[in-house]
């Protein structure tokens, strides 16, 4: 005989904490009328018993909300196309798309989320454990777009940092370069230190040894953000020698290398060799074209979905690291030293 589990309403949660069903309707609404505790003391009893969980399988939602920082938000170069393949297979599947931005010095639960009106939650791009703590207590499906946890078991949606990282290493080694150097900050995120582990591989791998002085890894994304040339500039000035080639965290950090070199008086690719990682536009735009590492960031917004949808209908299934694949595009920016 098959047992059928009771719906969980208003009303139990009312008389479970011995208030009023208005009480707990405002709340649930996200509504005026009841102080903060009290709205806080009702979201917690409803989780308790089950209340969002029926919301969910009932599928009384169907919003996504995304997660991201504003800068992250209005970086047309990757950031925005990854937006974009969020926003077409959440339509496909006729799913609202509800953008929040977080502050990771200030975080706070966007209200969506609080009140329970989003179905699930796609974050895109760095976030803290500790505020993943705190999202992962609402109990809605999450999956990290990005970025990764080393102590939390999520769903993720990744690039082959490593893969494509090691291809441009390799690039350029057997274009006759053996004095490499890599330019990025590699604890500003967990992409730009599987990237420089990548570099690493494929010297060791080739017999060459990394060598510090020719490496920028601490510091530079207050100069890529901030498009400080001049800055940039004298920090390369200050390398006790220069290397033949240098492989990048990603695109807009070779950009920046590009400009500061100029200043420099040094040329691409006669000079120094560049590779980047990304393959946002302006690759094809600066001279010379940009070699560098190509990522669909479209189709990883649109994975993101899928996965999401699919937790949804299987919360209880083993979590998983998608990977995007990647594959080296080659232009002029990587000068052939074997004669």
């Amino acid at each position: 005989m098959k047992i059928t589990k009771k719906k969980v309403t208003m009303k139990d949660i009312a008389e479970k904490l011995n208030i009023s069903i208005n009480a707990v309707s405002l709340a649930l609404n996200d509504k005026h009328g009841v102080s903060e505790e009290t709205k806080k003391l009702i979201f917690e009893t409803a989780n308790q018993m089950g209340y969002f969980e029926d919301k969910l399988l009932n599928k009384g939602f169907k919003n996504i909300c995304v997660l991201i920082e504003e800068k992250n938000f209005y970086d047309t170069t990757f950031y925005t196309k990854v937006i974009l393949g969020i926003e077409t297979e959440s339509k496909k599947n006729n799913f609202d798309m509800l953008i929040r931005f977080m502050n990771l010095e200030n975080f706070q639960i966007p209200t969506c989320i609080e009140s329970r009106k989003v179905s699930g939650i796609l974050i895109v791009g760095n976030i803290r454990d500790e505020h993943l703590r705190m999202l992962l207590k609402y109990n809605i499906p999450i999956v990290l777009v990005d970025h990764a946890t080393l102590e939390l078991n999520l769903n993720a949606i990744l690039t082959q940092n490593m893969i494509g990282s090691y291809l441009a290493t390799r690039h350029l080694i057997k274009n006759g370069h053996s004095q490499i150097g890599f330019v990025g900050e590699i604890d500003f995120s967990l992409s730009f230190k599987q990237r420089w582990l990548g570099f690493e591989q494929a010297m060791k791998d080739y017999g060459l040894k990394v060598d510090i002085d020719y490496c920028i890894t601490e510091k530079v994304e207050q100069f890529v953000l901030a498009k400080k040339y001049n800055e940039f500039a004298s920090v390369i000035s200050q390398l006790s020698k220069l290397p033949t080639a240098w492989i990048c965290s990603n695109d807009n950090t070779a950009i920046t290398l590009y400009n500061a070199l100029k200043i420099l008086g040094k040329k691409v690719p006669e000079d120094i060799s560049i590779i980047g990682f990304d393959d946002i536009e302006s690759c094809k735009i600066i001279t010379p074209n940009l070699t560098t590492v190509y990522v669909d960031k479209e189709l990883m917004g649109k994975k993101a979905v899928k996965k999401l949808l699919q937790i949804m209908g299987k919360p209880k299934q083993s979590t998983e690291h998608i990977y995007m694949e990647v594959k080296l595009i080659e232009r002029d920016s990587v000068k052939c030293l074997i004669k």
